[in-house]
């Protein structure tokens, strides 16, 4: 009942009627989340995918706290929850390591979806500036995603694009000559 209730608590804030009749055929989402601004980042997310899609995909966000995932009862509805999902997003907004329960948690209900089409969506730290691919965090939840063959996503930290996209600068800064002096001979 608790958990119910905080559900409906962190939709309403959020704008979402999550007992609509409009969603019935919408994608499960099921969003473990550190904390107030962690769940309006994963559902900016899911606004902006569901955007993105056109009319295509309905989403039918499933809300779980970290603090319900830490009490028995919250966890055993969550799991219940996961199983049904299509998408496990968990959502943090600082740098501290997931809580030894949360992990487990994630892993239980990422292990329970194995060979399913379901995928794995983790989004650590501030949305400015998440995980970059090296976290421990963020790795743990992407080996046990893996290991149960769904896909996973996480965004990339801007600050990694720029080098990226340095890199290719700086190549083709270097090729270009090579190429202009091949194409040049007759």
């Amino acid at each position: 009942m608790l958990a119910s209730m905080q559900a409906h608590k962190f939709a309403d804030e959020c704008g979402l009627d999550p007992d609509s009749p409009d969603v019935k055929s919408a994608l499960q989402v099921v969003i473990a989340y550190e904390d107030i601004q962690a769940g309006k980042h994963a559902m900016h997310v899911l606004t902006t995918l569901a955007r993105g899609s056109g009319d295509e995909i309905e989403l039918k966000p499933l809300p779980w706290s970290f603090d319900l995932l830490a009490d028995a009862d919250g966890r055993k509805a969550a799991t219940s929850d996961a199983a049904k999902s299509d998408i496990l997003m968990i959502a943090t907004s600082g740098p501290n390591p997931l809580p030894p329960s949360i992990g487990q948690w994630a892993e239980s209900a990422i292990e329970q979806k194995r060979g399913t089409a379901t995928a794995v969506v983790a989004l650590f730290g501030p949305a400015e500036n998440p995980d970059s691919a090296g976290s421990s965090r963020l790795e743990a939840i992407h080996a046990a995603a893996r290991r149960a063959e769904l896909a996973f996503f996480a965004p990339t930290p801007r600050h990694e694009i720029d080098e990226a996209i340095e890199r290719i600068r700086q190549r083709a800064e270097m090729v270009t000559p090579v190429l202009e002096k091949i194409l040049h001979l007759e």
